[in-house]
């Protein structure tokens, strides 16, 4: 695991590195989704659960990984210039901007392990046979993934449109849910919790799936969206707020005012 801690600091300091060069911070979230998809690869090859379980878990955590690591670097990297919210963030920083960025790379480090310790811990279940838990596990998962790139595609197919601009989204899955990506983002952990079902403290597998929800919802995710949605549509954003659930998938409401 030193090893793997080696390598995640290398990885991120170089794609700090790199965004030094060109401006843009984003590559720090694809350098999570390659540093978690790395942890959950090592533990796969080093672990002592059942060869099908880490089979399993690693194809999950790499689908997953490769998935938000690709649609990042097409929609935030490539030809890109920097997501407003890392502006914003700078802008907040101030001075601070150049150790803030820096350290927001090095967060990067805990957090593959923190979320890949999850992969890991389930890998290392000592039960071989295929269990209902496990099906309903990968049930769960199979329908965020693709409930998030089904989101994650409409989105950007609605953005490449020039004719959408100043616009909302409110077709597909955005007619349910302001945010049906992170909604599925959110699912996609909780499909572990059934995974986890036999382990010692298996309860603990909630912690993630919660983790989650409170960056997205409240802190990452959500309030930089929405408040850069406002700068930019204005009145017909705030319209959506008040017909549209903010997370969770469900029938839009009449505008009351």
């Amino acid at each position: 695991m030193s090893q793997t801690i080696g390598f995640l600091l290398v990885l991120f300091i170089a794609l700090w590195l790199v965004h030094v060069r060109v401006g843009n911070a984003s590559f720090a979230d694809v350098g999570f989704c390659l540093g978690f998809g790395l942890v959950g690869i090592v533990c796969g090859i080093e672990g002592e659960g059942s060869p099908w379980r880490r089979a399993l878990v690693v194809s999950m955590g790499s689908a997953y990984a490769c998935r938000l690591g690709w649609h990042l670097w097409k929609n935030r990297i490539w030809g890109k210039s920097e997501d407003p919210r890392y502006q914003t963030l700078r802008a907040v920083l101030g001075k601070w901007k150049s150790v803030g960025i820096f350290g927001y790379f090095m967060l990067q480090v805990p957090a593959c392990l923190f979320f890949g310790f999850l992969l890991c811990w389930i890998m290392g279940h000592s039960e071989s046979a295929v269990r209902g838990w496990d099906l309903l596990g990968v049930g769960i998962f199979l329908l965020a993934f693709f409930g998030e790139a089904l989101a994650d595609i409409q989105l950007e197919r609605f953005r490449s449109d020039p004719t959408n601009r100043g616009k909302v989204l409110q077709t597909g899955l955005w007619r349910f849910s302001r945010h049906p990506n992170y909604f599925f983002e959110i699912l996609q952990w909780c499909a572990y919790i059934p995974l986890a079902v036999g382990l010692p403290g298996a309860w603990m597998a909630i912690v993630w799936p919660l983790l989650m929800m409170l960056s997205l919802v409240w802190v990452t995710g959500v309030p930089l969206a929405e408040a850069q949605a406002i700068h930019s549509r204005g009145e017909a954003y705030r319209i959506y707020q008040r017909t549209t659930n903010k997370l969770f998938p469900w029938l839009p409401r009449r505008n009351s005012s």
